[in-house]
């Protein structure tokens, strides 16, 4: 017989090659056509898969020697039939794991097309933008620089302008008072000499011995001992002095201008018309009363005629119970910024004030406690 014909897969029932189903529990290749041959055999469990999943099924962490073939939906776990009849997961809602991959498997290829064809591509647009944005700022950022540099070079030319003219007004008055005291020199100086030409002219005479040149005489002393026929002296009534003004930074900034506030806005999130709930959470209580969240996974509750707050995370998880200091039921409950558990007690006389019957995680998720039902549910509401 020819080697490769061997090697081909046949049902291990009727030698059909290629089989299409499998036996997980059986661990046999089965037909199509004999597969209801197969599972007449009630006298053991099957479990028939395609046979391209053969041994994909895990076994469960509790029962060793079966299979998770049964998906608990309100925790999104796979489990075997014994978890599914007893404990934490009898109320809960199941679904067979191959009926459950299936629609995953859709819901899988409609994500996909979703993702590639339609969010990615506005991602990819908005990561553009960011890039346009960015360049933008930028620009916007150049052109103020630019206009505030050139009011700043403006005001330099005003302020340089007026100290030069007043620097000129300095150097005219400067020139002014320089004239005066010059023409003063020079009236002195013109009176001096000739004072000096006097004396020589007295000398001669005392020493010449012409009577006539003597007597001739006449005395010029009384002219030049009045005060009147002393040079012009000049008083400045007024000097020139330079006060400066206090420098106000606010008015010159008036002078420089001024920057509107940059406004940022964010468009508001759509509303649903419905609100879509993610998880739904089995409590112990017969009623519940309250729920305050610890974390985006974790969240106290209490109940109606309960003493005891319980927490659960949001696979429906008992985590921690705690029971009131006084044993009272607690009027409501709520968690500080630090995850501290705070409760109040009516007998106790104290009082908080904190939301009732619901509250929001720091990822904006909405949680609602039941009064009818006892559950928590995680709500979405917006888009």
């Amino acid at each position: 017989m020819d080697e490769c014909l061997q090697d081909v897969i046949r049902c291990d029932l009727c030698e059909t090659p290629v089989p299409l189903k499998h036996c997980e529990l059986c661990h046999i290749h089965l037909c199509e056509a004999c597969v209801g041959k197969h599972i007449s055999d009630q006298s053991k469990d099957h479990y028939i898969v395609p046979f391209k999943l053969r041994g994909s099924i895990s076994k469960c962490q509790y029962h060793s020697k079966k299979l998770c073939i049964i998906l608990c939906k309100d925790c999104n776990v796979s489990i075997c039939k014994i978890c599914s009849s007893w404990g934490e997961h009898v109320r809960h809602k199941k679904e067979d794991i191959l009926n459950a991959m299936a629609e995953k498997e859709e819901l899988i290829r409609k994500d996909l097309q979703e993702l590639e064809k339609s969010i990615y591509p506005k991602y990819q647009e908005a990561a553009t933008n960011i890039l346009v944005q960015r360049a933008d700022v930028n620009k916007r950022s150049q052109k103020l620089t630019t206009a505030l540099d050139k009011q700043g070079e403006a005001l330099h030319t005003e302020i340089d302008t007026i100290i030069q003219g007043m620097k000129s007004d300095i150097d005219d008055m400067d020139a002014q008072q320089k004239a005066a005291i010059d023409r003063q020199e020079d009236a002195i100086n013109k009176t001096s000499t000739e004072i000096t030409q006097i004396i020589q002219d007295l000398k001669k005479l005392l020493d010449t011995s012409d009577v006539c040149l003597v007597s001739e005489y006449t005395s010029r002393t009384e002219e030049f001992r009045s005060l009147r026929s002393l040079p012009a002296q000049f008083q400045v009534t007024s000097l020139p002095t330079f006060t400066p003004q206090e420098i106000n930074r606010e008015q010159i900034h008036q002078l420089v201008g001024s920057l509107s506030e940059l406004v940022i806005t964010y468009p508001e999130r759509a509303l649903l018309d419905e609100p879509r709930i993610l998880t739904d959470i089995q409590t112990e209580y017969e009623h519940l009363h309250s729920v305050s969240c610890l974390s985006d996974r974790e969240l106290w509750t209490h109940g109606y005629n309960d003493n005891i707050i319980r927490l659960y995370n949001l696979h429906g998880e008992l985590l921690r119970s705690v029971q009131t200091k006084l044993k009272n039921n607690p009027r409501d409950i709520a968690v500080t910024l630090s995850g501290g558990l705070v409760y109040t007690d009516y007998w106790d006389s104290s009082i908080y004030l904190y939301p009732r019957g619901l509250c929001v995680d720091s990822r904006d998720n909405l949680f609602v406690a039941e009064y009818s039902t006892s559950k928590v549910k995680k709500l979405q509401y917006y888009e």
